[in-house]
């Protein structure tokens, strides 16, 4: 049975990201030749779910499904770090059908927000990118890194629709509505 990390080690947790996150900008770290953090990604993921349930790899939600880019997820990288957007290494790993995410990605509106625009990429039919997304606390401002892990506030509708204001996305799959909460609360609905 797991235990949950105490709030001043995940608060030290999102500083720790900050740093390494906008301490080193570069495409090498957090942008598309930044694929090593992935790796390392899966691997903390997986082990630290022993420690922390909130930290193990989870189901992502067809709830949370945004839409598809024309291109593949190599490719998808490219045009969301032209975006603005960086890799966001410390994240959860999301699963899909046994399958793991391709790579998760976010967008800040500067280094101190308070929410962030989450995105998780899974490679889809024909070269493409399935893109699933939801909108929650910053992952990297200690001032909301404990609200960000527990996952308070999180907002899947406002999500896919900032997803869906920003890219150029085709929706190619009928899904579920998104709620206005936690993806928890999609998978509730989904076992209803």
């Amino acid at each position: 049975m797991s235990e949950r990390l105490p709030d001043p080690v995940v608060g030290f947790g999102a500083g720790l990201g900050l740093l390494l996150t906008y301490g080193v900008p570069t495409r090498c770290n957090v942008g598309p030749e930044g694929r090593w953090w992935e790796t390392i990604r899966r691997r903390v993921s997986t082990a630290g779910g022993l420690v922390d349930g909130r930290i193990g790899p989870r189901p992502i939600t067809a709830a949370e499904y945004a839409g598809t880019l024309d291109m593949p997820p190599a490719l998808a990288e490219e045009v969301l770090w032209d975006r603005g957007f960086v890799r966001n290494p410390f994240a959860r790993l999301k699963v899909m059908d046994g399958s793991q995410e391709y790579g998760s990605w976010v967008y800040r509106e500067s280094w101190f927000a308070f929410r962030q625009l989450h995105l998780m990429l899974f490679p889809g039919d024909d070269c493409r990118t399935d893109v699933y997304a939801h909108e929650e606390a910053s992952s990297v401002n200690p001032l909301v890194g404990t609200e960000h892990f527990n996952g308070d506030e999180q907002n899947v509708a406002e999500g896919v629709a900032w997803a869906r204001a920003v890219l150029p996305l085709d929706v190619r799959k009928e899904t579920p509505r998104p709620p206005e909460g936690p993806w928890t609360e999609a998978v509730v609905s989904a076992e209803r």
